[in-house]
């Protein structure tokens, strides 16, 4: 069964949850839930996670973004490490990506999700935190709700335009229509149950359309069909719990609730031409 890392939050029904990490609340190997997306700055120690198979290190001053489509497994975590998150949920993290229509930015965010910040600014991050704690532990759920969409809204355009002033424009805006948010909805759905739904029926359910219009959607914005999707999805965990764990084939094959190892091997063959310990083999060379 797929054990996700659980995370000291308070909620209280609201879109948004703060809270704390640390070494007693992550536990490395097993891949952190993310609905939306989730903002975390590192306070105290360090450690070591893999977003999307690549690995990066937390220490302090370092911050974290990390989103629904992100593969995201805590590696090693030192005994002292701390770190202060902010949690969105999905409907509120789409409405960022509409709002923050710089591609500099996002390609920054995928491409760098871990980031020291200068002093100087790592101090209003800090300020920034110590206000959402406040926010968090004395406004009514409503209060609260509306007050950080705020609080963020305004947070992430400011980021957005410190990487555009360093950056430049990289190019034209893509148009974000219906098409676009029924293909990240799909990518949030997967991200939530890649381990036990494999088909694309299950997804097409869900967001009320037929197989065949998912797969047309998914091809249109991606180059690749939705089953194309879920295979590479599929294949980008296996190779992150290759690279971070000791769990065996069977053991991966159990988690991701494939009864029969040979054919989770032969997807991740069919994606990168290597067996699963054909790959882990030339990580020890």
């Amino acid at each position: 069964m797929n054990k996700n890392t659980n995370i000291t939050a308070k909620s209280h029904g609201c879109a948004f949850s703060y809270g704390a990490i640390s070494a007693n609340t992550w536990a490395p190997g097993h891949p952190l839930t993310i609905n939306g997306c989730m903002i975390m700055m590192c306070g105290k120690g360090h450690a070591i996670i893999s977003i999307n198979s690549q690995k990066y290190k937390m220490k302090p001053g370092s911050v974290a973004f990390m989103a629904f489509d992100m593969v995201v497994i805590p590696e090693k975590v030192s005994s002292d490490f701390n770190a202060r998150f902010l949690s969105m949920g999905f409907n509120i993290t789409q409405d960022l990506f509409l709002l923050v229509t710089s591609n500099r930015f996002w390609d920054f965010i995928y491409k760098t999700p871990v980031f020291m910040v200068a002093h100087e600014p790592a101090g209003k991050i800090k300020s920034w935190f110590s206000i959402i704690k406040w926010i968090d532990a004395e406004c009514s759920p409503a209060t609260k709700e509306k007050v950080l969409r705020n609080e963020v809204e305004s947070y992430i355009l400011i980021m957005a335009e410190q990487v555009e002033s360093r950056l430049g424009q990289l190019r034209e805006n893509p148009s974000k229509n219906r098409a676009w948010a029924l293909f990240n909805d799909f990518l949030a759905l997967l991200n939530r149950n890649y381990a036990s739904h494999h088909d694309v029926a299950f997804y097409a359910d869900k967001l009320h359309v037929t197989p065949n219009y998912l797969n047309i959607i998914v091809r249109r914005m991606n180059a690749i069909s939705a089953k194309e999707q879920i295979n590479k999805q599929i294949e980008l965990v296996i190779r992150t719990l290759l690279d971070t764990t000791d769990l065996s084939v069977k053991q991966i094959a159990e988690r991701l609730h494939y009864e029969d190892p040979s054919y989770l091997c032969r997807i991740f063959r069919k994606q990168t031409g290597m067996t699963p310990m054909q790959y882990r083999n030339k990580l020890k060379i």
